[in-house]
């Protein structure tokens, strides 16, 4: 009896031979400043050499995508950048989507690894969205804590918060955000991964609507998009708005 060995989903190196073959790309001038070549090229490369990545890839990102486009946000912030994927993706759509004339959008990506960060910064600059993009890096607690400073002088809060980082800091570092003021009536919160074991505190929380914390009262509506890993494991997409 075989027993069939766990999925590694990052940290052997993959992340930096992918930015090698990126930014040294046989067609590098055509790729630079079109995301979205960038994103097809990412996954083509992840295929072609059986690798997993910690991406969140065309399809799942869809639902993200279209909220961009029908809410308009200005200020996005993700915990857990990765390699600058779904910065990538979003910051290109939350560029399209901002009227002209208006305030310049802002995305601020977390990671807390410093050797992803680096792969992400450099990536995004490659994308053409190192103007839009901020990367911080640090653990999530600590980075919030900068994004609102950093808004606080203008009155702006959080538009959309994309949740992807580890499953067991969802809750408590959605509730730092909270803490913080950064999330208004009307600010989205979608999170990824909430099928795993670790983000189930954080999807039961988001169900269960409304919570005292603090003295304050909280409420969020939420709808669950399920869907399939690459590698076959049943997860979901957990999609809530503040009310």
């Amino acid at each position: 009896m075989t027993t069939q060995s766990p999925t590694i989903w990052h940290g052997d190196g993959r992340e930096q031979a992918l930015q090698a073959h990126i930014l040294h790309h046989p067609n590098a001038a055509q790729l630079r400043n079109h995301p979205a070549a960038i994103l097809t090229e990412i996954d083509h490369w992840a295929t072609a050499h059986n690798h997993c990545m910690m991406t969140i890839g065309p399809e799942r990102s869809q639902p993200i995508v279209e909220l961009i486009r029908s809410s308009s946000p200005s200020v996005m912030v993700e915990l857990g950048g990765y390699i600058g994927y779904s910065a990538i993706q979003f910051a290109d759509e939350l560029r399209r989507a901002t009227p002209a004339g208006t305030h310049a959008p802002r995305y601020y990506s977390l990671e807390c690894n410093a050797a992803y960060a680096a792969v992400a910064q450099s990536l995004l600059e490659f994308a053409g969205l190192g103007d839009v993009v901020r990367v911080l890096v640090g653990e999530a607690a600590a980075s919030l804590a900068h994004v609102a400073r950093a808004l606080e002088a203008e009155n702006a809060a959080v538009d959309l918060l994309f949740v992807d980082h580890w499953g067991d800091r969802y809750l408590p570092d959605l509730l730092v955000a909270e803490r913080l003021g950064l999330l208004r009536a009307g600010a989205l919160v979608v999170a990824d991964n909430v099928g795993m074991e670790g983000a189930k505190a954080y999807a039961r929380w988001m169900e269960e609507g409304v919570h005292e914390v603090e003295g304050r009262v909280l409420r969020y509506e939420s709808r669950t998009l399920p869907y399939v890993l690459v590698d076959g494991q049943e997860d979901a997409v957990m999609i809530s708005k503040k009310v």
